[in-house]
Order: structure tokens, then C-alpha cells, then sequence
């Protein structure tokens, strides 16, 4: 097998909105660190080629896939159903829902890591080890749930014992900072990747793992769609996390031994699942105008700081209803990308949403708890992919989901069956 690895600085203007919170609509201000596209490409000795890509963008939607896909394919000849396109999920970088040519930069760039990465493999060992951390992410669900402390890190080494890449994996929202914050950054993963690249050398990739009910401390995401500033975080909170997981991989690192292997395998599918029912469009917007109109007078009525939150709260979950059902086409199925590569001993996972962590801990216990790791935001997203009991229990995210009750549950079928495909390492 054949590996190469290689980033881009993909750091778009200043001015543009950023992405992640609805209620911040300022344009960044500045750079606190630089945004990057970062990728591992694998050879085997068939000619097979992967590429496994992670950009510092809240997803890479489908319009930057497609302008990625088609350039990756002219400059390496590597297809679409062989590359994953995963976003870290960082809510401090550029909002691009539309087509610009601050997007086709960074599409051009993020094609150029992945060329890059092709023109630069040679021959290469790998290995696969699991590390623990602790005191980052917490479940923000209202009646708590599972947290996936593992830190899955794989070492690319090349023949000659020099480092290639080092690919680590872990879940939590890359939501350090708030919707007070105007600066781009790659929160936490940036600060990961920064601080191995630096101990080891090669090109550190971070991948999100299932993050769907999981962020830094446990905040509520109620209140981040209100505005509620929560003090811890901060840019010092994302380099504290950072630096713990680095020291984790680092560690994880030293410790495995990295063995020659010629599998570079890779599929893709598309899996529809059933879309919950939506209220007529025009009656959910009546009512999301009202629900606005009565928080500004609630708000402007000198009343008490809970009554101002709910009402604002209240307002915003009826617009979020009101966009749902405003869509092209409610009665469709969501139809969701799953993804699955295998370089050497690693089998990465790919799918296109906002995995809850229990469901995750179910693929990897069906497929290989040590060798397998899950990157969500892979190939775009359609939102939330909550369990059938949070359903069942409400809050934030199903209310965010398009899907119905057990969706969850029928992709990680299909997530499983996908990867029971992949050869034997």
C-alpha cells in the first residue's frame, strides 16, 4: 500500500457570514487560526485509490462536493464512491449555501490537498490504537445519556519509518466558541491537529466522530439558538481541549506498530429514510410570525429574564418548523450518503448527518470497536440523526430532525451492511 498526505490553508475573505448559529448574522471579523483542507490518500497494489478529506468547515455541502468530486477526478482519477468529503463541524467558519467564488476557492483548494496527497504517496506501514480522554465532551441531552471517550488513532508511516500522516478520530461538537464569536477558527480539531503535526511531523487529519448529542461541557443548544453566551466558551477552553486529545494521539502513537498491509477499499450508498410529517407550509408560518412577534413584545415588556428566553425560544422553534416545512419536496424521503473506506488496518465511516453517539457505539460494536471509527458530517449532512428513545423524550434535537422515530436505528443496518463488504485487513 501506498500512502500520501498533505493540507491546504483554505482561510476564505473576512466579511463572510459565518456558519452554525442562526442568530449570528455579523461577517468574520478575523482569523484567530487559519481554516485547512487536510487529506490521506491510499494506493493499493491493484491500482484501487482512496482518499479520506476533512475540511475545517461546519460540512461540505453538496454543491462544494460536486465542485471538489469533478477536479479530484481530472487530477488523480480517483471516483466519487472512493472519496469522503467529511467537514469538522467547526460553528466558526464561512457560510457557503450558495454558489461563490469564495466557495470555488475553497474548493479548489480542498482538491489540491487531495492531488497533493496522490502526487506525494509512497510506500507505507500503518497502525490502528484507541486512547481515552476525559473532562471535554459531556451529553446535552435533558435527561443526560452516553459519552464515546475513545480517541482512535492510526499511524501512516512510510517504509522508510518517516511519518506520513496521522489520522485521530473523536466525538464531541467543535462548538467551543459561542455565537459571540467573529473570527475564524478550527476550534478544538485545529488546535489537535496543530500540536501533532508539530510533536511528530507528516499531516495530522481529524475526523468528528457521532457528536449529534455531545459538545464541550454539556451546554444546552437551546440556548446557543437564542444568543445564550456561555462563559467557558472560549478560545483558551478550545486550546485546553485540543491539547488534551493531542496528548492522547501522541501517546496512542508511540505505542502501536505500524505493519505493512495492501488494502485501500472503498463504497459508498445512498440510503432513504422516512422524513416525519410536516405541517402545511403557510399555517407553520402564521404561527412562527406570531411566535417572533410575541417575543419582541415579551422582550420590550421589561418582564423576567425566563419569560424573555422562552418566549425567544418558543419563536425560534416555530421558525425552525416553518423552514422544515417550507421545503421542496416534505413528502420525499431524506435521502443520507454512507460512506466506508478501509486504509491498511482502519476501516473509516462516513455519514452525511449529526450522529447520536449510542448509534455509533453500535456500529463500531457490529464492525470492530478497536479498528473502526465514525466521522459524521462526511459527504453533507441532513441534520440530526437522533436514537428512537430521544424521540420519545423531545428536546432540541429531534425537534431538528427531519426524520421519523427509528430512522436512526435502520442506517446503522445499513452503515453495517455496507462495511461488512470491505476485504479483510
Amino acid at each position: 500500500m501506498k500512502v500520501g498526505a498533505a493540507k491546504v490553508d483554505i482561510t476564505p475573505p473576512l466579511g463572510m457570514t459565518l456558519e452554525g448559529y442562526e442568530v449570528r448574522t455579523d461577517g468574520a471579523a478575523g482569523v484567530h487560526d487559519p481554516l485547512h483542507a487536510r487529506a490521506i490518500v491510499a494506493e493499493a497494489a491493484d491500482g484501487t485509490t482512496v482518499a479520506l478529506v476533512v475540511a475545517d468547515l461546519i460540512q461540505v455541502d453538496p454543491h462544494l462536493q460536486e465542485l471538489v468530486a469533478a477536479e479530484v477526478l481530472a487530477r488523480t482519477g480517483i471516483p466519487r464512491e472512493r472519496i469522503q468529503l467529511a467537514g469538522t463541524h467547526t460553528h466558526s467558519g464561512p457560510m457557503l449555501r450558495e454558489p461563490s467564488e469564495a466557495e470555488a476557492a475553497i474548493g479548489r483548494g480542498i482538491a489540491r490537498a487531495v492531488a497533493q496527497a496522490w502526487e506525494t504517496r509512497r510506500e507505507a506501514v500503518a497502525a490502528v490504537g484507541i486512547g481515552e480522554v476525559t473532562g471535554i465532551g459531556a451529553n446535552r441531552r435533558p435527561g443526560g445519556g452516553p459519552v464515546d471517550d475513545r480517541v482512535t488513532v492510526t499511524r501512516f508511516d512510510g517504509a522508510d519509518g518517516r511519518p506520513i500522516a496521522t489520522h485521530v478520530n473523536y466525538g464531541c461538537h467543535p462548538t467551543t466558541l459561542g455565537p459571540n464569536n467573529l473570527l475564524y477558527s478550527a476550534d478544538y480539531p485545529g488546535v489537535v491537529c496543530r500540536l501533532v503535526d508539530e510533536a511528530v511531523g507528516g499531516v495530522t487529519v481529524f475526523s468528528t466522530g457521532p457528536q449529534g448529542d455531545v459538545n464541550p461541557g454539556g451546554y444546552s443548544p437551546e440556548g446557543s439558538m437564542v444568543g445564550v453566551v456561555v462563559p467557558w466558551r472560549t478560545f483558551e477552553s478550545a486550546e485546553r481541549y485540543g491539547r488534551v486529545i493531542a496528548d492522547c494521539a501522541i501517546d496512542v502513537r508511540a505505542r502501536v506498530v505500524p505493519e505493512p498491509s495492501d488494502r485501500a477499499w472503498g463504497d459508498s450508498r445512498v440510503v432513504d429514510l422516512r422524513r416525519k410529517p410536516l405541517p402545511d407550509p403557510a399555517a407553520a408560518q402564521r404561527v412562527a410570525v406570531l411566535a417572533r412577534e410575541t417575543a419582541t413584545t415579551v422582550a420590550g415588556a421589561g418582564l423576567t429574564p425566563d419569560a424573555t428566553y422562552h418566549a425567544q425560544l418558543a419563536a425560534a422553534y416555530a421558525e425552525m418548523l416553518a423552514a422544515q416545512a417550507a421545503e421542496d419536496a416534505p413528502d420525499a424521503p431524506v435521502r443520507i450518503r454512507a460512506s466506508a473506506l478501509a486504509i491498511g488496518p482502519l476501516l473509516h465511516l462516513g455519514v452525511s448527518g449529526e450522529l447520536f453517539v449510542a448509534l455509533g457505539q453500535r456500529i463500531r460494536s457490529a464492525l470492530g470497536e478497536d479498528t473502526t471509527c465514525i466521522a459524521a458530517l462526511c459527504d453533507g449532512t441532513v441534520g440530526y440523526i437522533p436514537t428512537a428513545e430521544a424521540f420519545a423524550e423531545g428536546a432540541y434535537e429531534p425537534n431538528a430532525s427531519l426524520l421519523m422515530p427509528g430512522e436512526g436505528e435502520r442506517l446503522v443496518e445499513a452503515i453495517v451492511e455496507l462495511a461488512s463488504h470491505a476485504p479483510a485487513a
